[in-house]
């Protein structure tokens, strides 16, 4: 279980990739050594500090404590002779912006499809470790992923567009990312582009305060083979941002080039986004990626220790982790490395009572349950202990009285206490349709504002959790 300051710097910058993956000057910076008290970096200038410095401080000295389980600091030296990536050893702000990756990316003109050279590597905006290999298929998310891997494999036919939704942590981005590096692997001559919609908007919004980048910027997504989009739901409320991607997605998809969009909701459940959007969102396949089950959490898991190189991780470590996060694959994936992590630094044996020590903040405890954490089965639980039924009834399709108001009550809990989707919420308590889950909550949210004893019943059992 050797855990370098390479390691440990990837998994910062893999924690915080929404936020850094674009950026130049943090992935200047090269680790150089890491112990219980620091982290130090050397990066190639005085500029580029001051800029890590201000923009990223804070979110690394978060990360890295999380994941050392001490106050960990953050120590930035300077080493000229560091020359890293496209830039070389050059200060980013020396250069012109046409030299940076996400704004060099199109040619001159406006033609579309093969007479665009392809991107390269660096600037498809693609992470190679997300690959079709390394993800984990189930019954949760095996439509899902067969759509995926068809779309790869023959781009702007069957499913075009490829909208995928669910809830946070899931696999959406890894999906997304597989299919971009399957396609450039296969047809190395495709020009490929992933982008999160908020990435999108920036540009967007570049392009109209610098009249000379406007033709660049649509050139740029516009004749793309495959377009690639994170979060759509972003662009609600963003009405010129959406205007252009309107535009954008109509010409891609009139030159039958594909585009794959996530979301965290279905297109119709996107209210604040033009109805011609959500209609064309809906012209192709829309897929659900749904929760994991146990056993695939466990999968994962262990793909991960084989990804990372952990040695040796005991499985009831692994199935402790798996019973403690439910919902998430990301903070699965985060929560197994914080273990394995602080028990390399503080040299400590991997055990199931160190794990559960290290875990201790995410477990809690409460004179109503020995353990239960925000999960949909500990939400259930805890509301079938405080009005006395079985969780069996709470999840059946029995409509008495006594069912309705605590089923409705757990549906609250769970979407004011995870990060689940409608629909997640819905397969938890057995039913088909997310509109239950949407009514239920107006209920009880309804309720609360009527009645000071219902709404201070509530607090109680969310108090449970918190």
């Amino acid at each position: 279980m050797r855990h370098s300051p390479n390691e440990i710097w990837s998994e910062i910058l893999e924690e915080l990739k929404d936020i850094v993956h674009q950026d130049v000057y943090l992935h200047q910076a090269v680790p150089l050594s890491v112990t219980a008290e620091t982290l130090k970096l050397a990066v190639p200038s005085a500029y580029t500090r001051t800029r890590i410095e201000e923009r990223f401080r804070a979110d690394i000295q978060r990360v890295l404590t999380t994941l050392i389980g001490t106050q960990c600091a953050l120590t930035l030296i300077i080493d000229e002779s560091i020359s890293h990536g496209p830039l070389g050893g050059s200060d980013p702000h020396e250069m012109d912006s046409g030299d940076f990756p996400e704004q060099a990316l199109g040619q001159k003109g406006t033609s579309v499809a093969s007479s665009t050279p392809p991107l390269p590597r660096n600037q498809t905006g693609l992470n190679s470790n997300y690959r079709f290999d390394t993800f984990v298929v189930d019954t949760p998310n095996r439509i899902c992923h067969a759509t995926a891997l068809a779309v790869s494999e023959n781009p702007g036919r069957d499913y075009n567009p490829l909208f995928i939704y669910g809830g946070v942590g899931l696999g959406k981005t890894h999906l997304l990312h597989a299919i971009g590096n399957r396609l450039s692997a296969t047809q190395p001559d495709k020009k490929v582009l992933y982008v999160t919609s908020e990435t999108f908007m920036n540009e967007y919004v570049e392009s109209i305060l610098n009249s000379g980048s406007a033709q660049r910027f649509r050139t740029k997504y516009r004749t793309a083979d495959m377009l690639l989009i994170d979060d759509i739901q972003f662009l609600q409320r963003k009405e010129g941002t959406q205007e252009e991607f309107f535009n954008t997605f109509n010409e891609l998809h009139m030159n039958s080039n594909q585009i794959v969009m996530t979301s965290d909701r279905t297109p119709n459940n996107l209210e604040n986004l033009e109805i011609r959007l959500r209609s064309r969102f809906q012209s192709g396949m829309v897929a659900e990626i749904g929760m994991p089950q146990y056993e695939m959490r466990i999968a994962i898991l262990r793909q991960k220790c084989r990804d990372q190189g952990f040695e040796n991780v005991p499985d009831d470590v692994l199935s402790y982790v798996a019973e403690v996060v439910e919902t998430n694959i990301r903070e699965l994936e985060g929560t197994l490395v914080r273990v394995v992590t602080q028990a390399t630094i503080l040299r400590e044996n991997l055990t199931l009572d160190f794990a559960r020590q290290v875990l201790s903040d995410v477990v809690v405890s409460s004179p109503m349950r020995d353990r239960r954490v925000a999960t949909s089965k500990g939400i259930q639980t805890v509301v079938a202990e405080y009005f006395g039924i079985e969780i069996a009834d709470l999840v059946s399709m029995k409509r008495t009285r006594e069912l309705v108001q605590p089923r409705q009550i757990a549906m609250y809990m769970c979407r004011e206490l995870t990060q689940m989707s409608y629909s997640n919420i819905a397969q938890a308590f057995n039913r088909e349709n997310h509109t239950t889950v949407i009514h239920a909550c107006k209920q009880i949210e309804s309720m609360m504002e009527k009645s000071d004893e219902e709404r201070q019943t509530i607090v109680l059992l969310l108090d449970q959790f918190r």
